[in-house]
């Protein structure tokens, strides 16, 4: 059982000194009620039972900042749960995201099932958004709910994990990948004095060292909190797009050169259908500096509204200035397309 480190998580195995964390997490109703294996009320008896059956199969304790909030299973589905207090926070896609990727590089190993409880609208959203593709409905036993329940049962397969394991997508004019090392020296002719005022996290002096410790710690990891290249008609890198924090936002960058083109446009509307599409988030925020309303247009024409205004820093900036800052609900998208 090899421990997996992610962005803000740490698949480890279970053992004796997790009993309590079980109990505390699993004991929760709002918890239990969606997991058809688990009995209510859950007791450290039951923990104790479920590590013992665990044993060396694929089955995690989900940690972050060093405590227990879940756990993640592929021993004969994927199965997992959250305690209550870390839900909403991306957590469920970040750990089956890791433990799926540990399952398929193993090439011997085929798909991958999950099921959910028709009503359970998040489990759904996660599993949608790992790739699983619906086959039917099926009935489960229970145990919390003292009833069976219908479930839906979905199939992930090699190939469509495969198809979403990295990041490429292209527009009308635009192709939307991920950077690498050797994109640094494009990246520092981008990102003049006048661009860098624009973007928070990059300073007025960028050098292809610099540049490259940039992109190696925005690297697509499959999970939000990266940035990609966004290549002009002739194949030349012309911006980055990206997301981040939490909540999720998006932010872009063009060079001087391809401002007034439509890029920034254009690079938007399929990086927002992209992190929809891909991640499990409820809502998408997007900012810009007050002085720069170019941005502000941009970010409107995908649908997004205006949320408030606070002072915010570039490192490019000698003082805070007015950050203008917007938010997109997957509802609000969903109508609109």
């Amino acid at each position: 059982m090899p421990r997996i480190d992610t962005p803000r998580l740490v698949l480890r195995p279970l053992g004796a000194d997790d009993i309590d964390a079980i109990v505390d997490g699993v004991g929760n109703y709002d918890v239990v009620r969606w997991l058809s294996q688990a009995p209510y009320p859950y007791g450290p008896a039951d923990a104790r039972a479920f590590i013992a059956d665990a044993g060396g199969d694929l089955t995690w304790a989900i940690d972050h900042q060093g405590r227990l909030v879940g756990v993640i299973s592929l021993k004969d589905d994927l199965g997992y749960w959250l305690a209550r207090s870390a839900w909403g926070q991306g957590f469920a896609f970040e750990a089956a995201q890791a433990a799926l990727t540990h399952w398929f590089d193993d090439p011997r190993r085929g798909d991958m099932i999950a099921r959910h409880y028709l009503d359970n609208a998040r489990s759904e959203l996660v599993l949608r958004c790992l790739g699983f593709r619906p086959e039917g409905v099926i009935q489960m036993n229970a145990l919390a709910l003292s009833q069976t329940v219908d479930c839906r049962e979905l199939r992930l397969t090699r190939d469509d994990w495969q198809a979403r394991a990295g990041f490429d997508v292209s527009t009308e004019r635009l192709r939307l990948r991920e950077l690498t090392r050797s994109d640094a020296h494009a990246l520092v002719d981008l990102t003049t004095p006048a661009v860098a005022r624009m973007v928070s996290s990059i300073p007025e002096s960028f050098t292809v060292a610099t540049a490259k410790s940039f992109i190696n710690q925005r690297r697509w990891r499959g999970v939000p909190g990266f940035l990609v290249g966004i290549e002009g008609p002739d194949g030349a890198l012309v911006g980055c797009i990206g997301c981040g924090g939490s909540p999720v936002t998006a932010m872009i960058f063009l060079g001087e050169d391809h401002w007034g083109k439509g890029y920034a446009s254009e690079a938007s509307a399929a990086f927002v259908a992209e992190l929809f599409d891909r991640f499990p988030v409820s809502a998408i925020h997007a900012e810009h500096f007050a002085d720069n309303p170019a941005s502000g247009n941009v970010i409107l024409k995908q649908g997004f509204t205006f949320v408030d205004e606070h002072p915010g820093t570039s490192q490019a900036r000698l003082e805070p200035a007015p950050v203008v800052e917007y938010r997109l609900t997957r509802d609000a998208y969903q109508a609109s397309t």
